[in-house]
């Protein structure tokens, strides 16, 4: 079977909410702890790691199973871009030539997601003939009908529909709407094109609440509110 890499890069830096990647999500758990137990239940990975700056983090990660890999200043910064995070990392790791970037602030991320998604570029790596890179990513259906406002005239023009003619939802298919949740992507992508996707990538849907993103302290309240209910 094709192995496949978890990575989760998880800075200390975060500002809206300090060391946000090891807040607690629930008791005793912190989002990293969830993310890693989600990770392993999956079973369709050969290795985690996380990338981190930050001693806590890197305690936190090994203490829960997981391999760290010591993530320099300059890739740790409040600008520096997942993709040059994940560069720095597979520079170093020559031997990974497929992986998964997983985000440890999508607090709902579920096992069955990272196997569909694993199951999907394992069959498009052994089906396929050519040497093209193969991706998944996490995405939600959205049925939002959307406007943007003309910078010049300021006149209201709808973006993704005819406004004379509006969709009914069982008539339309919808757009598909990345979550951020995770990232199934190859090393060529990343080392020779400068990104996690091509048009050949497949999706994985996920359910509309399970897309929360944690970024502020309301993200953090309301997940926590959720988890309790589960």
């Amino acid at each position: 079977e094709i192995p496949i890499a978890a990575l989760v890069l998880a800075r200390g830096g975060s500002k809206g909410i300090p060391l946000k990647n090891i807040v607690e999500i629930q008791a005793n758990q912190t989002l990293l702890a969830r993310a890693i137990h989600t990770i392993q239940q999956s079973g369709v990975f050969d290795s985690i790691w996380v990338s981190t700056d930050h001693e806590q983090i890197a305690a936190e990660a090994t203490g829960h199973g997981a391999t760290v890999f010591a993530r320099s200043a300059t890739y740790a910064q409040d600008h520096s871009s997942s993709l040059e995070a994940t560069h720095e990392f597979l520079h170093a790791h020559p031997e990974i030539h497929h992986f998964a970037l997983i985000q440890c602030t999508s607090p709902f991320l579920r096992a069955d997601y990272l196997m569909q998604a694993a199951h999907q570029v394992r069959a498009a790596l052994e089906e396929s003939a050519t040497e093209m890179p193969s991706c998944a990513f996490s995405v939600v259906r959205s049925y939002k009908l959307r406007w943007q406002k003309d910078a010049v005239s300021g006149r209201l023009q709808a973006i993704n529909f005819d406004p004379m003619a509006r969709p009914r939802r069982q008539d339309w298919e919808g757009e598909l709407v990345e979550t951020g949740m995770f990232y199934f992507s190859d090393r060529q992508l990343i080392m020779e094109m400068g990104s996690f996707q091509s048009e050949w990538c497949t999706v994985v849907e996920v359910d509309e609440q399970d897309a929360l993103e944690i970024d502020n302290l309301r993200d953090l309240t309301l997940a926590r509110v959720l988890i309790g209910k589960e």
